[in-house]
């Protein structure tokens, strides 16, 4: 027997188990492979349909986020900007008021200084008029000279207290 020799015999054993082996597969094999790989195909084809619905819903939620973010971004923005407005307006304010009291304190003050003077301004009128006084009265219990005269306003004068002088 040659590995080139055709025998007729194992050729037609080999058709038969050949044909057997395909009918016993196609009735009790293939359908269970065919039916496992139909429902593997189906698990994956629905975990693809998940996943785009997955990556759908990310998408959607990422611009949603996007919004979101540009919205609170506008809000601080603008809570920024009357803050701003806010403390600038508090500071002309505290400033009109410190120059509003600054002026009214200048105002009292030289009304206080002016006061005080015009007291000291009678004060020394009041004490020249009691000199005055009191120099005439004592010139006129004494009936003198002008040089006597002279003498006793010096002398009167050297009598009053310092601080009058």
């Amino acid at each position: 027997m040659g590995l080139m020799k055709i025998d007729p015999g194992l050729i037609i054993w080999t058709l038969f188990i050949f044909g057997l082996l395909l009918l016993v597969l196609g009735r009790f094999v293939w359908k269970p492979i065919l039916e496992a790989v139909r429902k593997r195909e189906e698990r994956i084809r629905e975990s693809l349909d998940q996943a785009e619905q997955v990556q759908a819903e990310a998408r959607r939620a990422m611009a949603e986020q996007k919004v979101e973010m540009e919205e609170h971004r506008q809000q601080m923005a603008e809570t920024i900007k009357r803050a701003k407005v806010e403390a600038d307006r508090a500071g002309k304010e505290a400033l009109e008021k410190a120059k509003s009291e600054a002026a009214t304190m200048l105002v009292s003050a030289r009304r206080q200084i002016e006061e005080e003077r015009n007291k000291a301004v009678e004060a020394v009128r009041v004490e020249a008029v009691e000199i005055a006084l009191a120099a005439a009265s004592h010139l006129m219990r004494q009936s003198l000279d002008k040089a006597d005269h002279k003498r006793i306003v010096d002398e009167y004068l050297k009598g009053l207290p310092t601080s009058v002088q």
